[in-house]
Formats: structure tokens, C-alpha cells, sequence
């Protein structure tokens, strides 16, 4: 699996709910859903701290100072619109590249412990601004962590 794929993972199973209108999860699968996106929260972390990481080392020397600077002339707007752009590209060339990373992340839900998880998360959810309605969140669910 690669980072891109934990990370669309990582985002959906923090959608899952432990308990909802008086229905709870069992304790077994309410502690391997806290692993799993323990697990998963850990790969996007470092993946965050790499980025940042990599936006140090991309940015030129003394943006920082000209970004911060009042007053800026016509020239030095353009020489900091100029890095912006070059350092948004650069950037995103990394992220692309870090997400084609393997990673390890191979926990997965048996039939019975997705069956559980209907009973609980069946609302509607929003991932990433967008509305879901809860079919269809149970779909992906199934399609990203049931064998």
C-alpha cells in the first residue's frame, strides 16, 4: 500500500463513531478501531512533519524575512510572488513523490466486526467538506477495510 492510500484510509476510519443513539460498539472492536487509527494517525504525522520539513528546505534564503516585511516594493513582491510559486511547486512535486511511498498498514475488518459497525454508523458523514450519506460511507468502509 502506499502513504496516498493510508492517508484516504486514515481519513475515512476517523469517521467511524464508537457509540451513537444509545448503540455502542463491542469493547474488542472499540479498542482494534483506536489501534487501527492510532496506527494510521502515526503515517499521516510523519507525513506532516516531512512536509514541513521539506518546505524548510525548499524555501530560498531570506523569504522569510522579505514575507514578513512591511512595505514591500513592486520588485520584492515579485521576487516573493516568484518564490511562492517556485516553492508551491516544488512542494507539491514532494507530496506527490512522498505519497507514492510504500507503507505497511494491513489491518482489516472481518465480516461479523463490519456487520457491528452498521449498527453504529449509519449516519451521514462529511469528509474533506463533502457529504456522504451513511450507505454510502458504509460502502467505502467495506470497500477499504473488509477482506
Amino acid at each position: 500500500m502506499t502513504l496516498n492510500e493510508a492517508l484516504i484510509r486514515q481519513t475515512f476510519l476517523n469517521k467511524l463513531v464508537l457509540k451513537n443513539n444509545g448503540n455502542e460498539l463491542p469493547k474488542d472492536l472499540k479498542v482494534k478501531v483506536m489501534s487501527m487509527r492510532i496506527e494510521l494517525n502515526k503515517l499521516r504525522n510523519q507525513f506532516e512533519t516531512d512536509s514541513q520539513e521539506a518546505i524548510k528546505g525548499l524555501k530560498p534564503e531570506g523569504f522569510d524575512e522579505l514575507y514578513l516585511k512591511q512595505d514591500k516594493t513592486e520588485e520584492e513582491i515579485a521576487q516573493l510572488n516568484d518564490w511562492t510559486k517556485k516553492l508551491t511547486d516544488e512542494h507539491n512535486a514532494f507530496i506527490i513523490e512522498k505519497g507514492k511511498e510504500p507503507v505497511t498498514f494491513d489491518k482489516k475488518f472481518t465480516l461479523e466486526e463490519y456487520n457491528e459497525l452498521i449498527d453504529v454508523n449509519s449516519d451521514d458523514v462529511e469528509i474533506n467538506g463533502t457529504s456522504i450519506t451513511g450507505e454510502e460511507f458504509l460502502e467505502i468502509i467495506y470497500s477499504l477495510f473488509v477482506d
